[in-house]
Formats: C-alpha cells, structure tokens, sequence
C-alpha cells in the first residue's frame, strides 16, 4: 500500500509539474479573451505577443450597434496608440489574488492593479494621447467625426462586480471634424464618477465656438443614457450650423444629442 502511494505522490507531482510547465507558456491571448468577456467586446487585444505573465498588445475599442438573430454587429473600433504591456504574478493566483501591472506607451508611469477577480483595485494614473480619432466608437461619434488631443486622469478605481467605484476626468482639447471646416471646434471635460451601483457622467466646455453642456448615467441594467445641448457661438456661429444639423434634433438655437434610453 505504501508503494501504492507512493507512486502516486509522483504521478500528481508530475501532474502539478506538467500543469505549471504549460502555465508557465500559455499565451498572451488568454488575457485579451478576458478582457473582451469583461467588457463585453467593447475592448478586445490586437497583435497580441508573449505570454499570459508577460505579454503585449494594442488595445482596440469598439461599440455594439446593434443585434442581428442572436449575432452582435461590431464597429471595428479605434486602437490607442502605443503598445500595452503587462505583468502578471502568477503565485497569487494560486489562492485567488490578481497582483499585477499594465502600462502604455502613452502612460507616464505603469498602474497596479491588485484584489480579487470580482474586486479589482486599479491604482492612479494618467493617459496622454496626441491624436485620438473617436470616429470608432459608433454613434453620435461616427457622424461628427472628431479628432484631437486626448487626456485621461483617473484616482484610486475599485471595479467590483464590473461596476465602478471612483473618479476619473477625460479631456478633449483641439477638437476637429471631417464634416465641418471650422478648426477647432473647442475643447472639453468629461467627469466620470462611480459609486459602486451606477456612474454618473457630465461634459462641459473649456473653450470653443461649438459649446457642449450634457450629463448621463450607465448602470449595468440600462446600459448609457445621455444627453446634451449644443450651441454654436462667435463669429464661426453661422458655419457650424449644418453641422448641428447632423448631430441631433434642433430646439430653437439648441441642438439636442441623446444616447440610450
């Protein structure tokens, strides 16, 4: 009986070895299949190299527009220049624990990430982008257009249960647009706060002849619901018009834009 065991003490050893040792080189597409199952396709991996613990990749937003049968239709999305890389630890996993750290090209200093998979605590940082073309990102950015500069800021997130608990502040500076000659068309803030049950969205001008004022809610049951009011102000006031025209529903010298319910 003693054999007996003891042999197979080395059969599941040799398994735990084998196991490790495939582990140890499994691919960097398992974190993009995660990813994309996490924020249901919107963000998916692209060009993926290196392993599950240490991998790269370019990152690719896209928006559903819609369902046909049981099949959802995909914008191919825009990519956010640079290179991901990523570091994952893999003895905390051994007991449930996600240790690890991402970073971007256009990050100045990579974030960690640390918790449990339905409580993910993602550390501050910052994303500067020179040029972001929104266009992918489906409607009402795929009639405007717009391109421009790009800066994100984000404290402290906690995402538990896919839900966000936190702040973070995006801002849109130089914006332009393929269906309007007027260059740029202004620059602004969008604030985003979570508080662990729904987030809370509001935009606002900083400067420019197009002014956008809007606030908006997503929670995970009604998805995004938002809408704004756009005006055209100052001397381009006149050609800005059939580009409101196209983004919405005129009110007087309002332009309402609605997104979701």
């Amino acid at each position: 009986m003693t054999g007996t065991w003891r042999w197979l003490s080395f059969a599941l050893a040799a398994g735990v070895g084998a196991a490790a040792a495939a582990l140890s080189f499994a691919p960097a597409e398992f974190v993009g299949y995660a990813l994309a199952e996490a924020t249901r396709g919107r963000v998916h991996l692209a060009d993926v190299s290196g392993t599950l613990w240490n991998g790269r990749a370019r990152v690719v937003v896209a928006d559903h527009l819609g369902a046909i049968g049981e099949d959802r239709i995909v914008v191919p999305g825009f990519a956010i220049p640079g290179q991901l890389r990523w570091t994952i630890r893999a003895l905390p996993l051994v007991v449930g624990l996600v240790e690890a750290s991402i970073g971007i090209d256009s990050m100045p200093a990579p974030v960690r990430l640390s918790g449990v998979p339905t409580e993910l605590r993602v550390g501050a940082g910052r994303l500067d982008l020179s040029s972001a073309q929104l266009a992918g990102l489906g409607s009402p950015w795929n009639t405007i257009q717009p391109a421009g500069a790009l800066a994100m800021n984000w404290d402290a997130l906690t995402i538990r249960d896919g839900v966000l608990d936190g702040r973070a502040n995006i801002e849109l500076r130089d914006v332009a647009s393929a269906m309007t000659p007027v260059r740029p068309l202004g620059s602004y803030r969008i604030d985003v706060a979570g508080n662990g049950r729904d987030v809370t969205i509001a935009l606002r001008t900083l400067s420019g002849a197009l002014q956008l004022q809007g606030r908006g809610s997503w929670d995970r049951s009604a998805g995004l619901r938002f809408s704004a009011d756009a005006t055209a102000q100052g001397p381009q006031a006149q050609r800005l018009q059939s580009l409101l025209a196209l983004i919405g529903r005129r009110e007087g010298e309002r332009t309402i834009i609605r997104i979701g319910g």
